[in-house]
């Protein structure tokens, strides 16, 4: 669980966590609050890593993946069959991560998230938050997020570039306290992050264009990091725009025969 001045909701999060039907252990990255996060967090991890305190916030940047990662060395010590990602404004119904795992497994999938109540998701797209992935598999890939733009979503295409199987559970629900909220300098790095992925240009101008339809400013911002200079993901660059133009077609015929 990675956190930030997470006071006034973190307890309940971590009071959700310990109350899973199946045992947990929690690590809390503290990514250098300044209010009583990290000793609120003590009362209740197995694991806290107080990091130094940053100006700005690091959401959608890279600087970001290093703050995950800190908990992700903890747990490399640890004989874990799933990790799971959670921040510190979500709670999980009782029985999320032993429903979660079980579907798994059962279905041979590597990397799998519930849906946030009220959002909408893709069947191949995990949200970050609620995220659990086989340990084994990703032990194979390194067991930590690349320190680029698009860390979180880099994980699907790197699954699915393998064959492996990556899903939703809409019949798992997780609430977040707080509402996902998008702004102009989180679709410029989101922008940055499709560029890294090697995101096909009509996939991004489209979802440009989704953006634009409810803030303008929101759509020119991600055309704005899209069209950036970023870091490539070279292992997957060939992949990414391939399955886009499949699953666009994939669309398209569905709504023809419809």
């Amino acid at each position: 669980m990675k956190v930030r001045d997470e006071e006034a909701v973190i307890e309940k999060s971590l009071l959700n966590l310990l109350s899973q039907t199946m045992r947990v252990f929690v690590v809390v990255v503290n990514d250098g609050s300044i209010d009583r996060t990290g000793e609120i967090a003590s009362n209740y991890a197995d694991v806290v890593i107080n990091l130094p305190r940053h100006k700005e916030s690091w959401v959608g940047r890279p600087e970001l993946a290093r703050v995950v990662n800190a908990g992700l060395n903890v747990l490399k010590e640890e004989e874990v069959d799933f990790v799971m990602f959670s921040d510190g404004e979500v709670t999980y119904p009782a029985n999320y991560i032993e429903e979660i795992t079980k579907k798994m497994k059962n279905e041979d999938i590597v990397l799998a998230s519930g849906v946030a109540e009220g959002e909408a998701s893709r069947s191949y797209s995990p949200r970050g938050c609620g995220r659990v992935v086989n340990a084994e598999w990703f032990k194979k890939i390194g067991f930590m997020y690349p320190e680029n733009y698009g860390f979180e979503v880099y994980l699907v295409y790197k699954a699915l570039s393998q064959g492996k199987k990556v899903t939703i559970f809409p019949e798992l629900k997780f609430k977040l306290q707080r509402k996902t909220q998008l702004y102009p300098k989180k679709a410029y790095f989101w922008g940055k992050g499709m560029k890294a992925l090697n995101y096909d240009m009509f996939y991004a101008l489209g979802r440009s264009l989704l953006f634009s339809l409810k803030s303008p400013r929101n759509g020119l911002a991600l055309l704005r990091g899209y069209y950036s200079d970023v870091k490539k993901y070279r292992d997957i660059e060939d992949f990414v725009p391939t399955f886009q133009k499949k699953q666009s077609w994939r669309r398209i015929n569905e709504v023809i025969h419809s």
